[in-house]
């Protein structure tokens, strides 16, 4: 587009103003509504409304010498593909045209085919500027920057996008590669936590859930189990069940079980090994990579998941099911399982299990890299735009209008404000609504609108939450698997094959040294020597 073309959509575009105030936000949110054309936009301003002609409006100064980037924006969606992806795109143009000179298109696609949507796009060098990675992968961060994917947005970033910067701060060195910033992470609630999730109606039939509130042991966790499994009304619930239809009943993400007191609970890094292989002492007191599964702690935590599963409380079916303990309590299969999740956790879990559900923390994870990487915005070297493509992104990262609009569509469309929380329009839901998608893919979360079931006050409760956690002693180090791709495919096979039974505590010690053998044998020491030298020169440096 042509600087003659600009002026047209100048004139015919007022700034939208869908300035949605954040769960912290004095005096709620400004309500409005998409115009019916682009001839003239309502313009809210403290509560007051003000039309403007189209006619009046002109192109910013700096803007009218340059012609109109075009930036080709993907990312993934959670769910089926919006009906109404048109008209956000639309409304967002409003935006980033008047404001960073930019036309965005959208491209939306489902998370079952991202990873290999992706992958076509970037052997064929497709137009891509703006792009979400998954957490695992050959879409993931790790893979393409390793792969040489990723542009160097370092400069551009310190040019075009200092609200991103300030945004995150240092938790941009967990996507920083050889000193070059090549993705930054979405700025969400990256404090996570190991949650065991029970079933509130069976906890206040049996007179439990003060008890269940306020429990600090397995030991007391073990007691509710017992008296589930003894009731006359409850024993057909399995007492726990894999939380990811993959066998998978114990928390492996971070965090260790294996003692009594929830105080006592061991923590650990697992340097951006998504295989829960590695594993590490997150406060750099001994920089020494060990093998997860072979620790002292991993082991108490398999033994107490075989004591119960030997005492009946673990669902029979768990190494066959495919189905998400969310779906199991639906079904009235399940009274508990162990999750990891984030601040709010009891409301998203009472909507995913559809019922009232009683969330107890046991450990709280320190961030990581491996926190930072899991959802990243990057420019992929195949961007023609990026330097329009970071401008989008210090507007996702700094404006809570932009960070509404991509996570809920249009308000007065497809939600409303009330008190300062988001809700489904009228007559509409999950279902129905033409646009809503999840408010952490975004650049920052903590400028998005609770939403209907959440806390008005989340989003601050979070961010305290997050500003006074612990960062491990190794953020920003990844290993380069390049030269163990051999050996890292052998391990996923024999994780797939023993996972599921370890778990669960189905396995027998005996299957369990076997499990241990096997991944020696299938090339672990490799991967591990590989990991330790990485890690080293880091630490070197890094110093």
């Amino acid at each position: 587009m042509k600087k003659k073309f600009i002026a047209v959509i100048a004139a015919l575009c007022m700034v939208i103003s869908m300035l949605s105030a954040c769960g912290n936000t004095e005096g709620g949110s400004k309500e409005t509504t998409k115009p019916e054309n682009k001839e003239t936009q309502a313009v809210t301003e403290a509560g007051n409304e003000t039309q403007a002609p189209a006619d009046e409006t002109e192109a910013p100064d700096d803007m009218d010498d340059e012609d109109v980037a075009e930036v080709n924006m993907v990312f993934l969606s959670m769910g089926p593909i919006p009906n109404d992806l048109q008209l956000v795109e639309d409304a967002l143009n409003e935006i980033t045209e008047e404001q960073i000179n930019t036309h965005v298109n959208i491209e939306m696609i489902d998370v079952g085919s991202y990873d290999q949507q992706i992958g076509l796009k970037t052997s064929s060098n497709e137009k891509m500027d703006l792009m979400l990675t998954l957490p695992m992968g050959s879409s993931s961060f790790n893979n393409m920057a390793a792969q040489n994917q990723l542009m160097d947005i370092t400069d551009m970033l310190n040019e075009y996008g200092k609200g991103v910067l300030d945004t995150v701060g240092n938790l941009v060195d967990a996507t920083t590669k050889d000193g070059k910033i090549v993705g930054v992470t979405t700025y969400r609630s990256l404090v996570s936590s190991e949650y065991i999730v029970m079933r509130s109606d069976v906890l206040v039939d049996l007179g439990l859930l003060d008890k269940a509130k306020n429990m600090k042991s397995m030991s007391e966790y073990e007691e509710i189990l017992k008296a589930v499994k003894e009731s006359d009304k409850w024993s057909y619930l399995a007492g726990i069940v894999a939380s990811d239809g993959q066998g998978t009943c114990m928390p492996l993400s971070g965090g260790y079980i294996g003692v009594d007191s929830f105080d006592d609970a061991y923590v650990y890094d697992q340097l951006g090994d998504l295989n829960k292989v590695i594993a590490i002492n997150p406060d750099g007191s001994d920089p020494t990579v060990q093998n997860n599964f072979a620790t002292d702690d991993y082991k108490a935590m398999w033994q107490q998941m075989r004591d119960w599963y030997e005492a009946g409380y673990v669902y029979k079916d768990v190494t066959t099911t495919k189905e998400m303990a969310e779906e199991l309590v639906k079904s009235n299969v399940a009274f508990s399982y162990f999750s990891q999740s984030e601040i709010g956790v009891e409301a998203a879990k009472t909507i995913a299990c559809g019922m009232p559900m009683t969330c107890v923390r046991i450990v709280t994870l320190p961030i990581s890299t491996s926190s930072c990487t899991k959802f990243v915005w990057t420019v992929p070297t195949g961007a023609t735009e990026p330097e329009a493509a970071v401008k989008l992104m210090n507007l996702m990262y700094t404006s809570p209008e932009v960070e509404n609009l991509l996570a809920y569509g249009i308000e007065g469309t497809h939600y409303q404000v009330k008190d300062g929380v988001g809700y489904y329009m009228d007559g509409q839901d999950s279902t129905n609504c033409g646009y809503h998608t999840a408010d952490f893919l975004f650049g920052n979360q903590f400028n998005c609108l609770p939403f209907e079931g959440q806390d008005p006050d989340i989003r601050t409760q979070a961010k305290e939450e997050m500003d006074a956690a612990i960062t491990s002693a190794y953020l920003g180090f990844s290993c380069d698997t390049t030269a163990i791709q051999s050996e890292t495919s052998a391990i996923v096979n024999v994780l797939a094959e023993f996972r599921p039974s370890i778990d669960s505590g189905l396995a027998s010690e005996e299957e369990y040294q076997k499990f241990l053998d096997k991944m020696d044998a299938s090339g672990l020491p490799t991967i591990m020597a590989e990991y330790q030298k990485q890690l080293d020169e880091w630490l070197a440096a890094n110093k």
